[in-house]
């Protein structure tokens, strides 16, 4: 097993930019900023490590799904495409309250 390569597209985080505020809300919601420095780390290192096994098939034959518990979130559903030598990240879906 070797590692690949993990990479966020555009589309990624312009997702990001509708699910969360730019700023860290007053009630504790966390901010675009907040969700890239703490939550991205983990999501590309699981995905670098192990892609296959990090995440699940969809009825689509090249997505896969990356589901996980967050730590700013309750948890997420990446969506990922998988080659042999990279991973690349295409969206990402989650509840933010």
């Amino acid at each position: 097993m070797t590692d690949r390569t993990v990479r966020f597209t555009e589309s990624f985080f312009d997702r990001l930019e509708e699910l969360l505020p730019s700023e860290r809300g007053a009630d504790g919601t966390p901010s675009i900023t907040d969700f890239i420095s703490l939550e991205i780390p983990s999501i590309r290192d699981r995905l670098a490590l192990d892609a296959m096994n990090a995440t699940l098939p969809t009825a689509l034959p090249d997505v896969r799904v990356c589901i996980s518990a967050g730590n700013l979130v309750r948890g997420f559903v990446a969506y990922v495409t998988i080659g042999d030598h990279d991973v690349e990240v295409f969206h990402i879906s989650f509840d933010a309250d």
